[in-house]
């Protein structure tokens, strides 16, 4: 019995979730639990982007299904949101 195979593009997002919560962690993170918090915000905030692209049908860059630019602006103002909050 072989295991399902995880779609590339939600691999892509996942990744590109965790290098922009790591980059943010190297600016202005302080605690290892602030790293699990940035990464985990970047992921859910890149996942956001990808719906709202995918609502609006905006082309701006794709790669494959992966809406990079829409993703990646989420991912950016969820992190500083969170930042924001943190004080």
């Amino acid at each position: 019995m072989s295991m399902p195979m995880i779609p590339p593009a939600i691999v892509l997002c996942i990744l590109l979730g965790v290098a922009w919560g790591a980059l943010f962690y190297l600016w202005k993170g302080r605690s290892w639990t602030e790293m699990a918090l940035y990464i985990v915000v970047a992921i859910l905030g890149f996942f956001v982007g990808q719906l709202i692209a995918f609502l609006l049908q905006l082309d701006v860059m794709k790669i494959g299904q992966v809406h990079v630019i829409e993703g990646t602006l989420m991912a950016w103002l969820c992190m500083l949101a969170i930042a924001w909050l943190k004080g």
